[in-house]
């Protein structure tokens, strides 16, 4: 992993983690802290990247209202509103059909072979 500050290989991870579980480290060239994911489109979401990611899948496979994905989680344990799956669904929709079309592409160009 690079830091995502100055570029530099040279981090030392930290001993503790983020209050979702995630690795935390410090450059050695720019003393700066950062996370897993430091730089990425998820770096202030408040949930875990797994559970967004589903909550997107099945507003778009399933076709569900905004509203159905937040009492869904509910009862497993997580709370948000109708807004932020609007929001994660502007914001992550994109990455989810650039990475099924470019998984469809190498699937389908070793099928061919």
């Amino acid at each position: 992993m690079t830091c995502p500050y100055c570029q530099s290989h040279r981090l030392q991870k930290l001993k503790r983690t983020t209050d979702l579980g995630y690795l935390r480290f410090r450059c050695r060239e720019c003393g700066r802290k950062s996370n897993e994911r430091t730089g990425t489109p998820f770096n202030f979401l408040e949930f875990p990247t797994d559970i967004v990611f589903e909550i997107v899948l099945y507003r778009l496979r399933y076709k569900l209202s905004l509203r159905n994905p937040a009492e869904m989680f509910l009862l497993r344990g997580f709370q948000f509103t109708h807004e932020a799956v609007r929001d994660w669904e502007a914001r992550f929709a994109p990455l989810l059909a650039e990475r099924c079309v470019a998984g469809a592409k190498g699937k389908w160009a070793a099928a061919g072979t």
